[in-house]
């Protein structure tokens, strides 16, 4: 009896820098895929491999290549042979969309030399329930990679590309692993080459001396021999990340720190003093402005005022007799003020500020400048997402093109798949696109109004606040701080911001009550208010603004 002819089929290997070295090798995968054929009579025609390159989509060069000429006309291969299916794919979703849907059109099968999958239905929901674990295992150990990444950034550990002026350094820490390697995480020093480290603190700690524009001080960094990674002057843009970035003050602050700043293993070639200065600078404020050092320990401190001077209270925690301190604000400057525990003062300002709301010309027009955003934003990704599919169906229409040409003999069949492959990729990155602007259409009616009621609780808003937003936060309230009576427990007013008022909650304020709670009115801010919501609701009704929309018909 004559043995049945082979049936051709095409091997695919795949390994990770991770997975070459964990016995995953691209060899290993071969010997298993040709031995698994010898045992089915399958002949293998051609082994297409990629090498350090994730499964998680099916952006591979090879994989490409072998689906082009799977699904090529003249095509004589049946089938496809991996070691495992994680090999191929280690999502479900997205080996049916882009890898599964191509292999059925043709009628191409896809064997495993460990997985007992075939085209019956038992063999197909093996499949599945296989692409599913993989699927999970990836997803576990990228959730495990997050948080040991983020564990490590939280100890200060830098990780990452080295910032200009800086030269790594691996800290052995832990155990020897099982290969009886130890374990390191990264570290910074100083780059001592060419005095880079040396020169990049002259040219940060001028900065913060507050004469110099940014673009003056490149002329600065290029007078001490000072120029960017590529041998040139420094880009703008360079410039002023180099001049944000807090990693030269000695933290680090990350995504992987959620953008929290946090004390690194690494030492800064400036200090945070110099740091918040140049960040005054930058903002177009003062550098002896600049926003205090922030601490969790004293979350007022610098912006309350003493009574007498109006200078900066300061925070400290004297020892009594019994050895135990006593956090505590007061002034050092003036005498008989009196000072005030850090509790009972947190617990008087939050009182402060449930006696304070926004105007209602700023809610009003918080509202309408959010909702004007909101559409214009809407209103480009809508476009976007629509100029994204007319540019997928194009390309789907050059795919039929390109294999039209090559049946009436205008193009070669390598070519028709050379440029098919290309197209296969540009879907795919489109497709990718398409999804980052579905996932931005999330802005909706509820949104908005949270974020206008949220502005409306001061109260709630400091007490969810870290210790640096509260800085923030206090300026936005009152700007250049707020008087403080430590002794009689009572706030001023008069530096209160346009944004805020108090509530109008006594009918016959004492005398002494309103020689601190003052409100200033600010009447050009009212008519600012009120001309801008009157236009926006202009358009918003006619489409269209005169003279009378502007002005209201009233005088003035």
């Amino acid at each position: 009896m004559d043995k049945k002819e082979p049936i051709k089929v095409y091997g695919y290997k795949r390994v990770s820098t991770e997975e070459q070295v964990d016995g995953m090798s691209l060899q290993t995968q071969e010997l298993a895929i040709q031995a698994y054929a010898e045992q089915h009579n399958l002949e293998v025609v051609h082994i297409f491999h990629d090498d350090g390159i994730s499964a998680k989509t099916a952006k591979r060069p090879q994989l490409q290549e072998m689906l082009a000429k799977l699904t090529a006309k003249d095509n004589e291969v049946h089938g496809v042979v991996v070691y495992n299916l994680s090999r191929i794919s280690r999502d479900l979703e997205s080996y049916s969309r882009d890898i599964g849907y191509h292999l059925s059109a043709k009628g191409v099968r896809l064997y495993s030399t460990v997985e007992n999958i075939d085209d019956t239905p038992e063999g197909r929901l093996m499949r599945n329930i296989a692409l599913s674990i993989h699927q999970y295992d990836n997803d576990t150990k990228s959730r495990t990679v997050k948080d040991n990444m983020k564990q490590v950034a939280l100890e200060g550990w830098w990780q990452g590309n080295i910032p200009y002026g800086y030269s790594r350094l691996k800290v052995p820490i832990g155990v020897k692993d099982k290969d009886g390697k130890t374990k390191e995480r990264l570290t910074l020093e100083p780059d001592s080459n060419n005095d880079l480290s040396d020169k990049m603190r002259m040219m940060l700690e001028r900065f913060s001396e507050g004469d110099l524009k940014q673009s003056e001080l490149t002329d600065y960094a290029e007078s001490i021999g000072l120029y960017s990674p590529k041998g040139e002057r420094f880009a703008p843009q360079s410039m002023n990340n180099i001049l944000r970035n807090i990693t030269y003050a000695g933290f680090v602050c990350n995504k992987m720190t959620d953008f929290e700043p946090v004390k690194a293993k690494h030492v800064g070639l400036i200090s945070l003093e110099t740091y918040l200065r140049n960040q005054a600078v930058l903002d177009g404020r003062k550098p002896d402005e600049a926003m205090p050092r922030f601490t969790a320990s004293y979350p007022l401190k610098h912006s309350l005022l003493c009574i007498n001077c109006h200078k900066p209270l300061t925070g400290s925690a004297p020892t009594g007799g019994s050895g135990k301190s006593s956090p505590r604000y007061h002034c050092t400057r003036c005498t008989g003020t009196g000072s005030k525990g850090l509790d009972r003062t947190n617990e008087l300002f939050e009182a402060f500020l449930n006696d304070v709301t926004p105007t209602d010309k700023t809610i009003k027009l918080f509202d309408v400048i959010v909702r004007r955003i909101a559409k214009d934003k809407l209103s480009n990704v809508n476009k976007a997402i629509s100029d994204v599919r007319d540019d997928m169906t194009k390309i789907d229409t050059d795919m039929q093109k390109a294999l039209q040409s090559m049946l009436d003999g205008d193009i070669s069949k390598q070519e028709k798949e050379d440029y098919q492959s290309s197209l296969r990729i540009k879907r795919l990155n489109l497709e990718d696109e398409l999804n980052k602007l579905r996932d931005i259409q999330s802005l909706n009616e509820s949104t908005i109004t949270y974020v206008c009621n949220f502005m409306d609780a001061p109260a709630r808003m400091w007490q969810d606040a870290d210790a640096e937003t509260k800085v923030i936060f206090q300026q936005m309230v009152t700007e250049n701080g707020i008087v403080f009576d430590l002794k009689n427990e009572k706030f001023g007013t008069d530096g209160l911001s346009m944004f805020y008022r108090l509530k109008d909650n006594k009918k016959d304020p004492s005398k002494a009550d309103e020689s601190l709670m003052v409100t200033q009115v600010d009447q050009s801010w009212n008519n600012i208010v009120e001309g801008i919501v009157r236009i926006d609701e202009a358009v918003e009704e006619h489409g269209t603004v005169n003279q009378t929309d502007i002005i209201g018909g009233s005088n003035g």
